[in-house]
């Protein structure tokens, strides 16, 4: 678990929930962003995906990393 993600992960004004293997899904604007615990930043890691739904954003994401 990297510090970027312990902060996300703490952060009292970010409505967030764990997800499947440790993840952390929480709402970004319109759309949900799932982010791994090995989650460092958008141009360091490819351990997040964004979806218009939770269900859409884990697919996405297990996609992202199945492919990496």
């Amino acid at each position: 678990m990297t510090p970027e993600f312990e902060i996300l992960l703490n952060d009292p004004d970010l409505a967030s929930e764990r997800g499947p293997d440790g993840t952390l899904i929480f709402l970004d604007g319109n759309d949900y962003c799932i982010v791994g615990p090995d989650f460092v930043s958008m141009e360091l890691s490819d351990c997040y995906a964004f979806g218009s739904t939770k269900e859409n954003a884990i697919v996405n994401y297990a996609e992202r990393r199945k492919n990496s």
